[in-house]
């Protein structure tokens, strides 16, 4: 007896149907299709329109470099794509959309019409339900580029999908947020949304030095909310975030948002170390809005968990949430200390200090002259109105001002210059000058390699042992750094090693000799840092050593004219 086959393979619009359920299985999962389509194509102008939170109708226009305009039907084929041609492009991806389904998931379960024009030709497609019903090809150049796609009737064939629809709120609120997202991903980008028949809402580009300007734009255009900043980098990974100060309880109305390599990602973990390190900076129970961008080689990071690309995997996760959370404690430290602001601009300098501390008074009477030590301080002080006072910067009400390679300073309501490679090579002293216990010393999660033109003296290289720092050799010119003193972590001992190296620096006498420190100015250094060292020296300390010096008006106007 003949048996009959039960397996047989799929016809190929039902299969374009179920791999529309995997990446638009929303309308929010489609116009963030459609957005990243734009964004790739290197648009600077990108309109939006939305009609019953997409299900009636999205259209989006953008001036990009357009599609061709005999690649219009290619476009919309599965697993047609101009971003990869081989497998191992999927980890070193620098751009948005890569698989080659969007489109052809989207024209499978709607109606599409897309017109598209770059330098050479224009074209125009129509496909309903995946079946393609026009296209034309016109050959004239054209000095105008970019592309319009509208998308009718979402889900007009498959209307079991609507079941899985939420409510229009919840809806809404999820196409808010996924294009919340590019807008904060893209603030080089000019923006225009419109929702049904509501006036359209205009965001206008903004460079990376306004980035909070687009962050109110998008998120608090009607209230307000105030953000701190932060930002690090360990090997080639940089972590920016901004975290608000205001707070509330629950998780109704949030702003979070994690990016890595601009790509809105959701990741529970790093949500997690986000709320638990800026837990010092809110009430108890509550928390507030952030955004964090997070940006790794790109072949340290796999977009290829999921469809929808909001799922990633970090090849070095752990070095990512030490360095997400060191960025965000820096913000709460620097909240317990005074307000720095810094920049290159002059401004007029006012003394904010309303409650001066005043200068210590020695009265003569009180001195036992008998006593060597109080008649020697006595004859230390008379003169110096500041006795061993450290600066009080746990005052709120004192401002540094902090330029390129110098700073201002009030107290005692004179104006005092600090010159900040001084202050580092006071530091820096005190650091060698103490003694190193094992805790004292970190080890590097990647050692540093160091390339040297000879090899190192035998002398330099037990000089860094003793202050701190371990190296290998593993070639006669190449060293590899395997840690390095704690208290060296705000500064850039890289470039103290690679100094000590090139000129086989072997005592502390030749270091400081040898070394003016103007260099490790060349990179952002923790105000924080520098707070925390001004404030660890008696003041007669910072004067006599000339870190600091008093400054009058005139010498003030010229110190920001240079």
């Amino acid at each position: 007896m003949k048996s009959e086959s039960k397996i047989h393979l799929l016809e190929e619009h039902i299969i374009d149907q179920i791999k529309a359920g995997e990446v638009i299985e929303r309308p929010s999962a489609l116009i963030k299709e459609i957005l990243e389509n734009s964004i790739d194509a290197n648009s600077t102008k990108i309109e939006l329109n939305l009609v019953n939170n997409g299900l009636d109708l999205i259209s989006i226009t953008d001036n990009g470099s357009g599609i061709s305009a005999q690649d219009l039907p290619l476009a919309f084929c599965r697993h047609a794509t101009s971003k990869i041609s081989r497998f191992d492009d999927l980890y070193r991806l620098n751009s948005y959309g890569f698989r080659g389904e969007a489109l052809a998931s989207i024209a499978s379960i709607s109606k599409v019409s897309c017109e598209s024009k770059n330098l050479t030709s224009k074209g125009l497609i129509k496909i309903e339900g995946g079946e393609t019903l026009t296209h034309q090809v016109d050959q004239n150049k054209t000095s105008e580029t970019g592309t319009k796609i509208f998308i009718k009737d979402l889900f007009y064939n498959t209307p079991v999908r609507m079941k899985f629809i939420k409510s229009k709120t919840s809806e809404k609120n999820q196409i808010k947020k996924i294009v919340n997202a590019y807008l904060l991903t893209n603030p080089h980008i000019s923006f225009q949304i419109k929702w049904d028949e509501q006036e359209k809402l205009f965001y206008d580009k903004v460079n990376a030095d306004n980035f909070s300007n687009r962050i109110k734009d998008v998120l608090f255009r009607h209230s307000h909310i105030e953000f701190l900043h932060n930002e690090n980098s360990y090997n080639n990974s940089h972590v920016n975030t901004y975290i608000s100060k205001q707070s509330s309880r629950g998780n109704a109305n949030k702003q979070c948002f994690i990016f890595i390599n601009e790509r809105f990602v959701q990741d529970i973990q790093l949500h997690k170390v986000i709320l638990a390190s800026a837990q010092a900076l809110w009430p108890d129970g509550e928390s507030g809005h952030y955004i964090v961008k997070i940006s790794v080689p790109s072949d340290e990071l796999d977009v290829n968990v999921h469809p929808n690309k909001t799922v990633i995997k970090l090849f070095k996760n752990s070095e990512i949430i030490s360095l997400l959370s060191s960025t965000i404690k820096q913000i709460i430290s620097r909240e317990q200390i005074p307000k720095i602001v810094t920049g290159e601009e002059p401004q007029s300098f006012h003394f904010t200090d309303k409650q001066n501390v005043e200068p210590t008074n020695f009265n003569y009477r009180e001195i036992d002259f008998k006593n060597p030590g109080q008649t020697q301080d006595y004859f230390n002080n008379i003169h110096n109105p500041y006795s061993n006072e450290t600066l009080p910067y746990q005052s709120q009400n004192n401002i540094m001002r902090k330029f390129k390679s110098f700073a201002i300073i009030s107290y005692h309501q004179k104006i005092f210059g600090l010159k900040l490679s001084d202050l580092i090579k006071l530091s820096i002293t005190k650091i060698l000058e103490a003694s190193h216990k094992e805790s004292d010393i970190a080890p590097l999660m990647v050692s540093r390699p160091f390339k040297l033109e000879t090899s190192a003296k035998k002398e330099c290289l037990q000089y860094l042992n003793k202050i701190g720092f371990e190296l290998d050799q593993i070639e006669k010119t190449t060293y590899l750094l395997r840690s390095f003193p704690i208290k060296f972590q705000h500064l850039s001992y890289t470039k103290i090693v690679d100094f000590i190296l090139t000129y086989n620096i072997y005592t502390n006498e030749q270091l400081f000799k040898k070394c003016s420190f103007d260099f490790l100015l060349e990179e952002k250094i923790s105000d924080d840092f520098l707070l925390k060292e001004l404030e660890s020296f008696p003041i007669t300390n910072l004067i006599e050593q000339k870190v600091l010096f008093e400054i009058n008006e005139e010498r003030l106007n010229k110190l920001y004219e240079s």
